[in-house]
This record gives C-alpha cells, structure tokens and sequence, in this order.
C-alpha cells in the first residue's frame, strides 16, 4: 500500500483547560451516538477501546460502565483531563497528541472520537496513526458534522447564524475524510446520521460558550444570539436536534 501524503491545515487555537469546566458542567452525551459507538465498535467485555480527544471523559466513562471493557482515554487539555479522571477511575486517562499516538502497534480494538476531528491540525495524520494502532478487523468511527448538519444546527446555528462559515473553514469536508480513511488503508468505509430530539430549557451552556465555535464569532453575533434565544425561551422550551455525522471502517489484513 502507497503510504499517504499528508496536508496541513491551520486550526483556530482555543484554550480549553480556560472552558474546562464549562465544557464539564454543559456538555452531555448525544445517547443515540453513544448506542451507535457501541454497536459499530461491536464490543463486548473483552475489547480494548481508546478514545482520542476524550474532552471530559463522558463518552469512554459511559462506555466502561455499559460494556466493562479496557478504556483508554487520549486528550491534550490538562484541564479536560483533569475532569475526566475525576468522572471515572476505571478509564486510563493519558495526555497526548491525536498525530503521534503514543502506543504500539495492534494495541486496540476500537478507537473513536466525538467533536474532535476539526480540532486536529493534519486529520490524515491521525487516520494513518489510527489504523497502526488498530488490531486487524480493528474497527473506527468518527463522530463529527457534515456540511449539512452544521448549516441546520439547531439552536447553534438557527440563533448563531456567524457561527456557519466559522465552521466550514475549519471542518474537515465529509467526502474528504472518507478519501483519507482510504487511502490510510481503511476499508469498508460508511457514513450515517444520527439524531437526538431534545427541549432545550435554560441558556447556561451557551451563555458560557460551552460550544467552542461561539469563541469564533464577534461578542455583538453573540449578544445577539443570546438574547433571541433568552426571548424564545420565556414562552417555554425550545424543541432542538442534536446531530452527529458519523464515519466508520475497519482495519482489514
């Protein structure tokens, strides 16, 4: 197999040991994308799991409580990392880069990552690094947003509309990342979407920018958003969709 080639992209630099506790306290597991991560990853008590860009620790700690399987969590932040040992100390939690995984070959069964890929300077560096960790008949997905779920978030975009083309900048293209998993060595490559209704009830999450793409909008966008979203809400919950776009394959010999 030709070794990929790998292009650069420029990432939107964010603190997220400044939002970590904000990010703890707001951000909750989508339960159909976390069914869908169980079931694509087929595991079962003996499988051995590593989740790059873990955040705080919601989707490997409920993982390790369903399945009871060997959960690795791998994220850059001290301070999500910090939140994710104290959610679970059952899970392996270790510091380190989605481009340089810092484990040996054939050392997982499944790996995965939920609102991450954006964030990772060469996604094609990351794929490469996923399939040599893999086992064979080792298993990846990755949870993200199609062009399409970004432009019908909701309430994200129906109240931060500047929030869009923030977005598609710094996305990885969906046709793109399935051509990446390819030509990493991946096959049997499928993408699917997920969705989750839900009543949003209170504006917390967003007030504290618990979302990382309202730190890319100016504070009028904002304000602005706020406030549409502060009005709606006094006639009552507003029905919502949260969304994840996801990608999987496998590791064949």
């Amino acid at each position: 197999m030709q070794a990929p080639t790998f292009e650069y992209r420029i990432d939107v630099k964010i603190d997220y040991d400044a939002i970590a506790q904000a990010y703890a306290r707001n951000r909750t597991i989508n339960a159909k994308t976390l069914e869908r991560l169980i079931q694509l990853g087929r595991l079962e008590k003996s499988s051995r799991v590593l989740e790059v860009g873990c955040g705080s620790g919601n989707y490997n700690s409920a993982i390790s409580d369903l399945i009871g399987c060997n959960c690795h969590g791998l994220e850059p932040s001290e301070g999500m990392l910090a939140k994710a040992k104290a959610q679970n100390a059952a899970v392996v939690w270790v510091q380190g880069d989605a481009q340089t995984l810092s484990y040996p070959n054939s050392s997982f069964d499944f790996l995965f990552c939920v609102d991450v890929i954006h964030h990772v300077p060469s996604p094609e560096l990351f794929l490469s690094e996923a399939f040599r960790v893999l086992t064979t008949e080792g298993r990846i997905c990755v949870a993200t947003d199609s062009e399409w779920t970004i432009r019908n978030r909701n309430p994200l975009s129906a109240y931060f509309p500047a929030t869009i083309e923030k977005e598609l900048e710094r996305y990885p293209s969906f046709e793109r990342l399935k051509s990446h998993l390819a030509d990493c060595g991946f096959s049997e490559v499928n993408d699917e979407i997920v969705e989750l209704p839900y009543e949003l009830k209170g504006p917390d999450a967003y007030k504290e920018k618990a979302f990382s793409c309202l730190q890319l909008i100016s504070e009028a966008a904002f304000l602005t958003g706020i406030q549409a979203m502060e009005r709606d809400l006094t006639r009552g919950p507003v029905s919502c969709m949260d969304r994840h776009a996801l990608l999987s394959a496998t590791k064949k010999a």
